[in-house]
């Protein structure tokens, strides 16, 4: 078995931190979303109870 060309080490090297970035920004921004949503619901609710 011989060694992985150069060219599938160059596009491993720059492809794998790019997907893990984009992966994390993805995640965090629907974290963000989901708690915003979350936090709406608990207003709204808090205000069905006052009426």
């Amino acid at each position: 078995m011989g060694t992985i060309p150069e060219g599938w080490l160059q596009f491993l090297f720059v492809a794998v931190p790019v997907l893990s970035l984009v992966g994390a920004w993805m995640g965090l921004r629907t974290a963000g979303r989901l708690a915003v949503r979350r936090q709406h619901d608990i207003k709204k609710k808090k205000g069905d109870e006052l009426e």
